[in-house]
């Protein structure tokens, strides 16, 4: 299990920075930012700041999450196809739709269109995509939990919100599950692949670690290697 820490993105890009930093020195795995557009959130270019920690920590690298309907998709390929150049081994990334009507209007989309939007662009990014695995944000449509489950994705889900898992597993050759939380014990309980605690502070990020200690005293981090890609 791969454990770290993601913040929505409503922090100064230097503290979300100093985030990761803790974690790397916590000896944590991951660390995540999501994309978000609209205030209070900085996030708007997780690449920028992804590559930036990409050369502070050795951590791994992710989002939580990138917008696939309102991203071009061949943009998206090109972006993170360079982040994996500049930390090899060390980048994934999780696709989502987006839920704010204002920011699809930004972008001269509709949000009511974000369904097909999602499947739409996820098609056009695949069939550029030659980097690192690729996990899918699933917090309502179990046609997401379908798509990864018929390109062998991975399926990331908010604690409390894991009830399209078991039609991803019963579908997928190689399932992989990634878990938001809001705490290490309420991530835990659901046995994930990756889990990702939510951190605002690093005084935050050092209580995690000692948690992730004593809870887990025997893992063995993960921190270095690629995430397995289905054979």
């Amino acid at each position: 299990m791969q454990i770290g820490v993601f913040t929505a993105g409503d922090l100064p890009p230097s503290e979300m920075v100093a985030l990761a930093v803790a974690a790397d020195e916590a000896g944590l795995d991951v660390f995540a930012v999501g994309e978000h557009h609209n205030p209070p959130y900085t996030s708007s270019s997780p690449t920028v700041l992804l590559a930036h920690i990409a050369a502070k920590t050795s951590l791994r690298l992710s989002t939580a999450t990138t917008l696939i309907t309102t991203n071009d998709p061949a943009k998206l390929a090109v972006e993170y196809a360079t982040l994996a150049l500049l930390a090899p081994d060390r980048t994934d990334l999780v696709l989502g739709r987006g839920n704010t009507a204002k920011v699809f209007g930004w972008f001269g989309k509709e949000i009511e269109y974000g369904l097909p939007l999602t499947i739409e662009h996820y098609a056009a990014f695949k069939a550029l995509w030659r980097g690192t695995y690729v996990w899918h944000a699933c917090t309502r449509s179990p046609e997401i939990a379908d798509l990864a489950a018929e390109h062998d994705d991975g399926l990331f889900v908010f604690a409390g919100q894991t009830e399209h898992v078991g039609r991803y597993r019963d579908q997928a050759a190689h399932p992989r599950i990634g878990v938001l939380a809001g705490d290490l014990e309420e991530g835990l309980s659901y046995e994930p692949d990756r889990l990702l605690v939510e951190v605002s502070s690093p005084s935050q990020v050092e209580k995690l670690g000692s948690a992730v200690c004593s809870a887990l005293p025997h893992r063995r981090s993960s921190r270095g290697s690629a995430t397995p890609a289905p054979s």
